[in-house]
C-alpha cells in the first residue's frame, strides 16, 4: 500500500508539474503564411 501511495503522489506531482509548465511556458506553434486566390464568379455573379 505504500509503495502505490508513492507512484500515485509521483504521478499527481508530474501531472501537476507539467501543467504548470505548459501553463506559463509560450511555447511557439508553427506558422506558415496560407494564400488562397478566390475568383471573382463567387462574388459577382454577371450572367
Amino acid at each position: 500500500m505504500k509503495l502505490f501511495k508513492i507512484i500515485f503522489g509521483l504521478a499527481a506531482l508530474i501531472l501537476v508539474g507539467g501543467f504548470g509548465y505548459f501553463a506559463i511556458t509560450d511555447v511557439p506553434a508553427p506558422q506558415s503564411e496560407v494564400i488562397i486566390t478566390i475568383p471573382n464568379e463567387r462574388f459577382f455573379n454577371e450572367k
